[in-house]
Protein backbone atom coordinates (compact mmCIF):
# COMPACT_ATOMS: atom_id res chain seq x y z
CA UNK A 1 0.00 0.00 0.00
CA UNK A 2 1.38 3.62 -0.55
CA UNK A 3 1.78 5.29 2.28
CA UNK A 4 2.30 9.60 2.79
CA UNK A 5 4.20 11.15 5.34
CA UNK A 6 2.04 13.92 6.54
CA UNK A 7 4.41 14.81 9.95
CA UNK A 8 7.43 13.24 11.03
CA UNK A 9 9.73 13.62 13.94
CA UNK A 10 9.53 15.35 17.44
CA UNK A 11 6.93 17.31 15.94
CA UNK A 12 4.68 14.88 15.13
CA UNK A 13 2.85 15.18 18.91
CA UNK A 14 2.79 19.08 18.76
CA UNK A 15 1.07 18.70 15.49
CA UNK A 16 -1.35 16.03 17.01
CA UNK A 17 -2.49 18.24 19.62
CA UNK A 18 -4.08 21.41 17.63
CA UNK A 19 -6.37 18.72 16.48
CA UNK A 20 -6.71 16.89 19.77
CA UNK A 21 -6.05 19.60 22.36
CA UNK A 22 -6.79 16.37 25.65
CA UNK A 23 -3.05 15.36 24.47
CA UNK A 24 -2.11 18.68 26.93
CA UNK A 25 -3.82 16.65 29.35
CA UNK A 26 -1.09 14.46 31.42
CA UNK A 27 -2.18 11.31 32.45
CA UNK A 28 -3.19 11.72 36.12
CA UNK A 29 -5.77 11.33 39.18
CA UNK A 30 -8.22 13.86 38.58
CA UNK A 31 -7.46 15.03 35.53
CA UNK A 32 -11.14 13.91 34.12
CA UNK A 33 -12.33 17.49 34.21
CA UNK A 34 -9.43 18.67 32.58
CA UNK A 35 -9.58 16.29 29.48
CA UNK A 36 -13.30 17.04 29.06
CA UNK A 37 -12.93 20.31 28.20
CA UNK A 38 -10.37 19.71 26.13
CA UNK A 39 -11.87 16.76 24.21
CA UNK A 40 -15.65 18.41 24.27
CA UNK A 41 -14.74 21.26 23.68
CA UNK A 42 -11.44 22.10 22.44
CA UNK A 43 -9.83 24.07 24.96
CA UNK A 44 -6.85 22.98 26.00
CA UNK A 45 -5.42 24.20 29.85
CA UNK A 46 -3.81 27.28 29.79
CA UNK A 47 0.18 26.95 30.40
CA UNK A 48 0.04 23.17 29.39
CA UNK A 49 2.88 21.84 27.75
CA UNK A 50 3.35 18.24 26.36
CA UNK A 51 6.52 17.55 28.73
CA UNK A 52 4.33 14.02 29.24
CA UNK A 53 6.03 12.86 26.21
CA UNK A 54 9.47 12.04 25.20
CA UNK A 55 8.98 12.13 21.77
CA UNK A 56 11.56 10.59 19.50
CA UNK A 57 12.99 11.77 15.45
CA UNK A 58 11.17 8.14 14.63
CA UNK A 59 7.63 9.25 15.47
CA UNK A 60 5.50 9.83 12.19
CA UNK A 61 2.08 10.39 11.24
CA UNK A 62 1.25 8.64 8.14
CA UNK A 63 -1.59 8.18 5.54
CA UNK A 64 -1.96 4.67 4.40
CA UNK A 65 -4.04 4.19 0.93
CA UNK A 66 -6.49 0.78 1.52
CA UNK A 67 -9.08 -0.19 -0.48
CA UNK A 68 -11.36 1.14 1.49
CA UNK A 69 -9.91 4.69 1.56
CA UNK A 70 -6.83 6.91 3.20
CA UNK A 71 -6.33 5.64 7.05
CA UNK A 72 -4.38 7.62 9.22
CA UNK A 73 -1.81 5.85 11.25
CA UNK A 74 0.45 7.28 13.93
CA UNK A 75 3.75 5.43 15.16
CA UNK A 76 5.53 5.98 18.27
CA UNK A 77 9.00 4.87 18.73
CA UNK A 78 8.63 5.21 22.80
CA UNK A 79 6.49 2.74 24.16
CA UNK A 80 6.19 5.60 27.14
CA UNK A 81 4.61 7.70 24.52
CA UNK A 82 2.56 4.96 23.10
CA UNK A 83 1.35 4.46 26.53
CA UNK A 84 0.80 8.13 27.29
CA UNK A 85 -1.14 8.65 24.13
CA UNK A 86 -3.41 5.51 24.71
CA UNK A 87 -4.42 6.47 28.82
CA UNK A 88 -5.15 10.00 27.23
CA UNK A 89 -7.36 9.55 24.12
CA UNK A 90 -8.69 5.66 25.69
CA UNK A 91 -8.33 6.47 29.22
CA UNK A 92 -9.60 10.49 29.47
CA UNK A 93 -6.17 11.39 30.76
CA UNK A 94 -6.75 7.99 33.35
CA UNK A 95 -3.01 6.69 34.83
CA UNK A 96 -4.43 3.39 34.07
CA UNK A 97 -1.56 1.39 33.01
CA UNK A 98 -1.74 0.11 29.29
CA UNK A 99 -0.83 -3.44 29.04
CA UNK A 100 2.50 -4.61 27.83
CA UNK A 101 0.51 -7.08 25.32
CA UNK A 102 -1.04 -4.38 23.29
CA UNK A 103 1.06 -2.87 20.35
CA UNK A 104 -1.83 -0.69 18.80
CA UNK A 105 -5.12 0.72 18.94
CA UNK A 106 -7.45 2.01 16.34
CA UNK A 107 -10.13 4.87 17.51
CA UNK A 108 -12.79 5.91 16.08
CA UNK A 109 -15.04 9.49 16.42
CA UNK A 110 -12.16 11.28 18.25
CA UNK A 111 -13.77 14.74 17.60
CA UNK A 112 -11.09 16.92 15.71
CA UNK A 113 -10.86 20.58 16.69
CA UNK A 114 -8.51 21.68 13.67
CA UNK A 115 -11.21 20.61 11.58
CA UNK A 116 -13.74 22.51 13.79
CA UNK A 117 -11.47 26.12 13.51
CA UNK A 118 -11.18 25.48 8.92
CA UNK A 119 -15.00 25.30 9.03
CA UNK A 120 -15.28 28.24 11.43
CA UNK A 121 -13.03 30.17 9.28
CA UNK A 122 -14.41 29.28 6.15
CA UNK A 123 -18.18 30.29 7.48
CA UNK A 124 -17.20 33.61 8.62
CA UNK A 125 -14.88 34.10 5.39
CA UNK A 126 -18.24 33.19 3.14
CA UNK A 127 -20.76 35.67 5.18
CA UNK A 128 -21.83 33.86 8.37
CA UNK A 129 -22.68 35.58 11.40
CA UNK A 130 -24.29 32.60 13.65
CA UNK A 131 -21.50 30.50 14.27
CA UNK A 132 -22.84 28.82 17.30
CA UNK A 133 -25.76 27.78 15.11
CA UNK A 134 -24.04 26.71 12.35
CA UNK A 135 -21.77 24.52 14.42
CA UNK A 136 -24.29 23.12 16.54
CA UNK A 137 -25.83 22.02 12.95
CA UNK A 138 -23.35 20.12 11.74
CA UNK A 139 -21.83 18.85 14.62
CA UNK A 140 -25.12 16.56 14.16
CA UNK A 141 -24.06 15.45 11.03
CA UNK A 142 -22.77 11.76 11.52
CA UNK A 143 -19.40 11.54 10.92
CA UNK A 144 -18.47 15.30 10.45
CA UNK A 145 -16.07 16.85 12.50
CA UNK A 146 -14.64 13.42 13.55
CA UNK A 147 -11.40 11.28 12.46
CA UNK A 148 -10.02 7.68 12.66
CA UNK A 149 -6.79 6.82 14.13
CA UNK A 150 -4.47 3.80 14.27
CA UNK A 151 -1.86 4.14 16.88
CA UNK A 152 1.12 1.69 16.20
CA UNK A 153 4.29 1.13 18.78
CA UNK A 154 7.59 0.31 18.17
CA UNK A 155 8.81 -3.46 18.98
CA UNK A 156 8.63 -7.52 18.44
CA UNK A 157 5.48 -8.30 17.12
CA UNK A 158 3.39 -10.39 19.19
CA UNK A 159 5.79 -9.72 21.44
CA UNK A 160 7.88 -12.40 19.39
CA UNK A 161 11.98 -12.22 19.75
CA UNK A 162 13.80 -12.47 16.73
CA UNK A 163 15.89 -15.04 17.85
CA UNK A 164 12.33 -17.38 17.02
CA UNK A 165 12.14 -15.59 13.49
CA UNK A 166 14.14 -15.63 10.59
CA UNK A 167 14.85 -12.81 11.19
CA UNK A 168 17.60 -10.51 12.46
CA UNK A 169 16.87 -8.07 15.36
CA UNK A 170 17.04 -4.66 13.62
CA UNK A 171 15.15 -6.55 10.60
CA UNK A 172 12.54 -7.82 12.81
CA UNK A 173 11.97 -4.48 14.39
CA UNK A 174 11.26 -2.91 10.86
CA UNK A 175 9.00 -6.06 9.68
CA UNK A 176 7.18 -6.17 13.44
CA UNK A 177 6.09 -2.14 12.49
CA UNK A 178 5.06 -3.12 9.34
CA UNK A 179 2.85 -5.90 10.17
CA UNK A 180 1.10 -4.08 13.12
CA UNK A 181 0.64 -1.07 10.44
CA UNK A 182 -1.03 -3.13 8.03
CA UNK A 183 -2.51 -5.59 10.29
CA UNK A 184 -4.66 -2.48 12.26
CA UNK A 185 -5.33 -1.16 8.39
CA UNK A 186 -7.27 -4.83 7.66
CA UNK A 187 -9.44 -3.97 10.39
CA UNK A 188 -10.25 -0.73 9.58
CA UNK A 189 -10.82 -1.83 6.23
CA UNK A 190 -13.22 -4.50 7.18
CA UNK A 191 -15.09 -2.35 9.69
CA UNK A 192 -15.49 0.01 6.67
CA UNK A 193 -16.77 -2.45 4.06
CA UNK A 194 -17.94 -5.19 5.98
CA UNK A 195 -19.35 -3.48 9.77
CA UNK A 196 -21.76 -6.27 10.94
CA UNK A 197 -19.53 -8.86 9.97
CA UNK A 198 -17.58 -9.53 13.37
CA UNK A 199 -15.25 -12.92 13.82
CA UNK A 200 -12.62 -11.88 16.53
CA UNK A 201 -10.49 -14.86 16.15
CA UNK A 202 -10.89 -15.22 12.06
CA UNK A 203 -10.60 -11.43 12.14
CA UNK A 204 -7.22 -11.58 14.06
CA UNK A 205 -6.35 -14.71 11.41
CA UNK A 206 -7.07 -12.55 8.40
CA UNK A 207 -5.35 -9.40 9.89
CA UNK A 208 -2.00 -11.35 10.56
CA UNK A 209 -2.14 -12.59 7.06
CA UNK A 210 -2.63 -9.28 5.35
CA UNK A 211 0.07 -8.03 7.73
CA UNK A 212 2.96 -10.55 6.96
CA UNK A 213 1.89 -10.42 3.45
CA UNK A 214 2.57 -6.88 3.50
CA UNK A 215 5.87 -6.73 5.18
CA UNK A 216 7.59 -10.02 3.85
CA UNK A 217 5.95 -10.51 0.74
CA UNK A 218 5.01 -13.51 1.68
CA UNK A 219 2.48 -15.86 4.35
CA UNK A 220 4.92 -17.36 6.74
CA UNK A 221 2.49 -20.04 8.60
CA UNK A 222 4.92 -20.80 11.50
CA UNK A 223 4.93 -17.28 12.37
CA UNK A 224 1.55 -17.23 11.88
CA UNK A 225 1.26 -19.68 14.49
CA UNK A 226 3.20 -18.70 16.65
CA UNK A 227 1.64 -15.02 16.93
CA UNK A 228 -1.51 -16.73 17.83
CA UNK A 229 0.17 -19.65 19.85
CA UNK A 230 -1.43 -22.50 17.75
CA UNK A 231 -0.35 -25.51 16.99
CA UNK A 232 -1.84 -29.07 15.56
CA UNK A 233 -1.99 -30.23 18.95
CA UNK A 234 -2.85 -27.28 21.19
CA UNK A 235 -2.37 -24.14 22.79
CA UNK A 236 1.20 -23.08 23.12
CA UNK A 237 0.93 -19.88 24.42
CA UNK A 238 0.22 -16.78 23.05
CA UNK A 239 -3.04 -14.02 21.67
CA UNK A 240 -5.08 -16.53 20.71
CA UNK A 241 -6.32 -16.51 24.43
CA UNK A 242 -6.90 -12.80 24.26
CA UNK A 243 -9.73 -13.28 22.63
CA UNK A 244 -11.51 -16.08 23.87
CA UNK A 245 -14.33 -15.83 26.57
CA UNK A 246 -14.29 -17.48 29.95
CA UNK A 247 -16.38 -20.55 28.13
CA UNK A 248 -13.80 -20.91 25.43
CA UNK A 249 -10.88 -20.94 27.28
CA UNK A 250 -11.84 -23.89 28.97
CA UNK A 251 -11.69 -25.54 25.58
CA UNK A 252 -8.60 -23.71 24.42
CA UNK A 253 -6.52 -26.69 22.50
CA UNK A 254 -9.47 -27.57 20.43
CA UNK A 255 -9.75 -24.37 19.35
CA UNK A 256 -5.86 -24.04 18.40
CA UNK A 257 -6.33 -27.31 16.57
CA UNK A 258 -8.63 -25.16 14.20
CA UNK A 259 -7.42 -21.97 14.26
CA UNK A 260 -3.65 -23.80 13.11
CA UNK A 261 -5.49 -25.99 10.45
CA UNK A 262 -7.37 -22.50 9.31
CA UNK A 263 -3.66 -20.83 8.93
CA UNK A 264 -2.02 -23.60 6.87
CA UNK A 265 -5.23 -23.50 4.91
CA UNK A 266 -4.53 -20.04 4.22
CA UNK A 267 -1.12 -20.95 3.21
CA UNK A 268 -2.25 -23.90 0.96
CA UNK A 269 -4.95 -21.59 -1.23
CA UNK A 270 -1.43 -18.55 -1.35
CA UNK A 271 1.19 -21.79 -2.52
CA UNK A 272 -1.49 -23.46 -5.26
CA UNK A 273 -2.22 -20.07 -6.81
CA UNK A 274 -6.29 -20.20 -5.54
CA UNK A 275 -6.46 -16.97 -3.54
CA UNK A 276 -5.77 -13.59 -5.04
CA UNK A 277 -2.71 -12.06 -4.92
CA UNK A 278 -3.43 -8.42 -3.04
CA UNK A 279 -3.42 -8.96 -0.15
CA UNK A 280 -6.53 -6.54 1.01
CA UNK A 281 -8.91 -8.68 -2.09
CA UNK A 282 -7.65 -12.01 -0.29
CA UNK A 283 -8.74 -10.50 3.13
CA UNK A 284 -12.10 -9.49 1.74
CA UNK A 285 -12.39 -12.68 -0.14
CA UNK A 286 -11.93 -14.33 3.19
CA UNK A 287 -14.15 -12.49 4.98
CA UNK A 288 -17.18 -13.58 2.64
CA UNK A 289 -16.08 -16.87 2.99
CA UNK A 290 -14.78 -17.86 6.40
CA UNK A 291 -12.91 -21.15 7.27
CA UNK A 292 -13.29 -20.37 11.48
CA UNK A 293 -17.25 -18.99 12.10
CA UNK A 294 -15.33 -17.28 15.32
Amino acid sequence: MAHRSIVKGTQTIEALARRFPQLYVAPAEGAEAAHRLAAGRGQAPGGATLDHFVRSDADELLEVQTTAGPVEVLFLERREDFSTFLQIIGKRSSPEPIPPTIGAMTYRGIADWQAVEKARIEYIASGGTQWPKEFARLARIPGTFRTELVVVSQGPYSNIPATQTPYQEDEWLRISRDIRLNHECAHVVCRRVMPQDILPIWDEVTADMVGLLCACGTYDADLASRFLGVTSEGFAGGRLAEYLDDGQRGDIDRLSREVHEAVLSIAHMLQDGSAATDPFELLLDLKRKPLLEM
